[in-house]
C-alpha cells in the first residue's frame, strides 16, 4: 500500500515536472487589412505558477518575456511549456504545497493598432483581430491586427504593462519595450506615461 502510494506521487511529481521543460513559442504579426507584415510590434508572454488548495486554487506570476517581430513580422520566445491544472496535478499541490507553470499567456501590441488581446472589446476591431484564442497564438497562428483610425478606440485599446503587488521595478525591466511602445501611443494620444521608463533608461 505504501509503495503504491510512493509511485502515485513520483508519476504526479513526473506529470508536474513536465511543465518546466523549454518549449520555443514563435509566430507572425501581420496587418489585418493589407496582410503586410508588421515590424516592430512587442510580444509580450507571461508566465503565472497556480497551486490547488483545500479552498480552491491560487496563482501568482511567475515571469515575463518580451521580445519584437522582425522585418517580417516574425518573433520568437523561449520558455517553459506550462501545462493548465488537472486532477491529478491538483492533487499534487495539494499533498505537497508546490506550484504547476501554467502555459504562457502572450500579449501583442503596435501603436495604432488594435492590441491583442485587449482588442476583442472594442468594435472597430471585433471581426478583424485574429486568431481569437491564446492557445492559438502560442501554437504559432498568425496574429492579425487591424489599425484603429479612432482616438476612443485606441485609447480603450491600450495594454497596461505586467504589474504583480509590491515593487514593480525588477519586473518593469523585463517589458523595457512593452512600456515603451505604450508611452509612445500615450504620447501620440496625448496622455500621461509611465514614468517609470524614464527611471529604467537612466
Amino acid at each position: 500500500m505504501k509503495a503504491t502510494f510512493v509511485f502515485s506521487i513520483f508519476i504526479m511529481f513526473m506529470l508536474v515536472e513536465t511543465s518546466l521543460y523549454g518549449a520555443t513559442f514563435k509566430g507572425k504579426v501581420i496587418d489585418a487589412d493589407t496582410k503586410e507584415p508588421i515590424e516592430g510590434a512587442v510580444v509580450v508572454a507571461t508566465w503565472h505558477e497556480e497551486q490547488a488548495t483545500v479552498t480552491g486554487s491560487t496563482s501568482r506570476l511567475k515571469d515575463v518575456k518580451e521580445t519584437l517581430t522582425n522585418k517580417n513580422g516574425e518573433w520568437v520566445i523561449e520558455g517553459p511549456k506550462g501545462r493548465e491544472m488537472g486532477n491529478i496535478t491538483s492533487i499534487f499541490t495539494v499533498l505537497t504545497g508546490t506550484y504547476i507553470t501554467n502555459p504562457p499567456q502572450f500579449i501583442v501590441f503596435k501603436p495604432g493598432y488594435c492590441s491583442w488581446p485587449a482588442g476583442f472589446g472594442i468594435d472597430a476591431c471585433k471581426d478583424k483581430i485574429r486568431p481569437e484564442g491564446n492557445d492559438k497564438v502560442a501554437e504559432g497562428k498568425t496574429v492579425e491586427l487591424p489599425k484603429l483610425t479612432n482616438r476612443e478606440d485606441r485609447v480603450r485599446g491600450l495594454p497596461h504593462p505586467i504589474d504583480f503587488d509590491g515593487d514593480p521595478k525588477e519586473l518593469y525591466k523585463k517589458q523595457r519595450d512593452f512600456i515603451r511602445l505604450i508611452n509612445e501611443e500615450e504620447r501620440n494620444l496625448g496622455l500621461k506615461e509611465f514614468p517609470i521608463l524614464k527611471e529604467l533608461e537612466k
